[in-house]
């Protein structure tokens, strides 16, 4: 670590100060701390922590050989509770903190220096604190993919190595494991009580807030559509639309008692498992609220009011745990006549995902009404295969300075698993570190990507060739060659969803989705699309070529080129399905056939790929809803390629 350079820390320090001499680190080390600070210490482990660190870097010299490093370390009432300051001159090191999550800050910044810089450093002074008090993330559970416990543990360790301190695992099916309702949902893999308690501690002690979330309104469709629960809906039958669609029901009655039963069953058993003050009711998107069985009180009071009634009960239910509740905030921002009356113990997550649309109008509001909130942009990975980085960048740039500019609380990167969550981890880091990034330093951090690429290439993977850092980002920009109108996805990953059709089939059921959102309070518009095939084919080559120069050296290398690797191949196969759904270079009926054959030999390779690497980081439940989509498409090919070969043969047949 040398001076005049940029030290190779993520995220970047408040203030770095260089200083005269330089000194290189012992394998033994002297800590001296009284009073709270010693206390501090042994809590933290501090000086075992880093003699493993100095180890890992080969620090193994005899005691003979060099005196020990010296390590001061005092509290200091004046620095924000989260805040550090390190300094390394010629008497050692000197530790300031405030708080136990300062100093835990203060040991990951000396764990990563000592991982990325090596044993001799010249000397310098870090004086920093975060700009966001919260900043996390919130992986989606409730859909399809249910991490293994070992997957949500290594989760955390990369958060506490980002300073990253929130976490919400996402439920609105049978993703927690309840006895009363195990038997309407056979097949499911849920997470435990006993996982959730464990994963709690394990969490708590790397200073990540484990925050209960379940959502409780809209978004229930896995309860709806079971027999047991269906008149429980606002619409048993579906929401009738305009576009004579029928919406399925998703939102629960709020005035049926049974609603309220249901909910308070489900905190009762989930809450209790987590020590975070705070639990997220979520209650977002209750399509058709007030429109169904709960008319005539919504009649009455207006929807508005009507959603309010029934939040105020839930706000007791988990208020009754000891807990603060937290909810999505875009009711909220449709009726602003609510604000008024908003209690002061919610704090809303005010979510956005789209970049061409800010955040600013929301955080103004919400700060003009006092009222606390978080910003909550996304990873832009669900519906994407392997993202869609700029529009990711630009959501989150935007949220970290509005949500700074208005007083936010926190910043909270969502991941969510829309369409069968076939975003694998490595697609969702790159958001993970600029979030985080963003989330500490603001202004500092904002399109710094080369700054999350070095640490994606170095910190995550261990990369010899320094590309896969890059390699992620470029690998979330495939969709510019789309060029389509699709809002929060891809044409490519809607192709794979909805199988093989002709072009114009496809064009009126994706005016018909995009219709029917619009109608459900989305941007609605008209499916558009201009496809650069030969500018997509070169990307896959340069992807390809990119791809073949990775050397990557941490624990779970293999797996992770395995899951990029299958990635890749999904591209490619939604490039050659556009392909063959517009015939290009396809002039004859052998042509075809070839095209199909490869289609559906690379599909089987896909679809196998897909199984085995689900397995390996996620339980089975969920895997059959995930992967419809790709059997059905390989179902499709299997039948076309019969029908031309039979096809062939009677040609064949009718020319003898």
């Amino acid at each position: 670590m040398k001076q005049g350079q940029t030290v190779r820390l993520y995220p970047q320090p408040r203030l770095l100060q260089w200083l005269e001499g330089e000194k290189e680190w012992s394998a033994h080390l002297n800590v001296r701390a009284q009073g709270e600070a010693g206390r501090a210490v042994q809590r933290l482990k501090l000086a075992s922590e880093l003699e493993q660190a100095i180890a890992s870097r080969g620090g193994a010299l005899d005691e003979e050989d060099q005196p020990a490093t010296s390590i001061r370390v005092n509290q200091r009432d004046e620095l924000h509770p989260q805040g550090y300051v390190i300094q390394w001159d010629e008497d050692g090191l000197l530790l300031e903190y405030r708080s136990d999550a300062g100093l835990y800050y203060a040991l990951v910044t000396l764990k990563q220096l000592l991982s990325r810089e090596g044993l001799n450093w010249d000397c310098f002074r870090i004086e920093d604190e975060p700009d966001f008090p919260v900043r996390g993330l919130m992986l989606d559970i409730g859909r399809h993919k249910i991490p293994k416990l070992s997957e949500l543990y290594g989760l955390v360790d990369r958060m506490a190595e980002l300073k990253l301190n929130h976490l919400q695992l996402y439920m609105e099916g049978y993703c927690f494991e309840m006895e009363a309702f195990k038997d309407a949902f056979p097949g499911s893999t849920p997470i435990t009580a006993v996982e959730l308690r464990e994963l709690d501690a394990y969490a708590a002690a790397r200073y990540i807030d484990l925050v209960p979330n379940q959502n409780c309104l809209g978004h229930m469709g896995e309860w709806l559509n079971k027999p047991d629960f269906r008149e429980l809906a606002e619409h048993p039958d579906g929401l009738p639309l305009p576009n004579q669609i029928t919406f399925p029901p998703t939102t629960l009655n709020p005035v049926d008692p049974r609603s309220m039963d249901l909910v308070k069953q489900l905190f009762d058993a989930l809450l209790p498992q987590f020590s975070s003050s705070y639990a997220n009711v979520n209650m977002d998107e209750p399509y058709g609220l007030g429109r169904g069985k709960s008319k005539a009180r919504c009649d009455e009071i207006g929807a508005g009011a009507l959603y309010m009634e029934y939040a105020d009960q839930v706000f007791d239910v988990i208020r009754g745990h000891g807990k603060k509740p937290m909810m999505w905030g875009d009711v909220l921002a449709s009726h602003p006549e609510l604000m008024q009356r908003f209690p002061e113990d919610v704090t809303v997550l005010d979510w956005n995902y789209e970049s061409s649309i800010s955040f600013e109008a929301h955080c103004k509001m919400l700060s003009e009404n006092w009222i606390p909130f978080y910003v909550c942009p996304g990873t832009s990975a669900w519906s994407a295969i392997s993202g869609r980085t700029d529009n990711m960048l630009d959501n989150i740039s935007d949220a970290a300075i509005h949500g700074l500019s208005y007083g936010a609380g926190g910043l909270i990167v969502t991941d969510w698993g829309d369409n069968g969550h076939w975003q694998v981890p490595a697609v969702s880091y790159p958001a993970y570190v600029y979030a985080a990034g963003t989330g500490w330093q603001t202004h500092h951090h904002l399109q710094r990507t080369d700054w999350v690429e070095r640490y994606i290439s170095e910190g995550i993977y261990r990369d010899e060739s320094g590309e896969v850092g890059n390699f992620l980002l470029e690998l979330g920009r495939y969709h510019h060659l789309e060029n389509s109108s699709i809002d929060n996805s891809t044409y490519t990953a809607h192709l794979l969803i909805r199988g093989l059709m002709s072009p114009e089939r496809f064009k009126a059921g994706m005016d018909l989705l995009m219709k029917t959102f619009g109608e459900l309070g989305g941007p609605g518009g008209e499916f558009t699309l201009d496809y650069r095939y030969d500018e997509m084919l070169e990307w896959l080559r340069q992807r390809k070529a990119q791809f073949g120069k990775l050397k990557l050296q941490a624990p779970e290398s293999d797996l992770v080129m395995d899951e990029l690797a299958n990635t890749l191949r999904l591209i490619e196969q939604g490039v050659g399905l556009h392909r063959y759904m517009h015939r290009i270079g396809l002039p004859d009926q052998a042509a075809e056939i070839k095209c199909l054959t490869e289609l559906r030999e690379q599909l089987e390779t896909i679809v196998r790929e897909f199984d085995r690497l689900w397995r390996i980081r996620n339980r089975e439940g969920g895997l059959a809803s995930s992967h419809r989509a790709l059997y059905h498409l390989l179902d499709q090919y299997q039948e076309r390629l019969k029908e031309l070969n039979a096809q062939g043969r009677t040609d064949t047949l009718g020319a003898q």
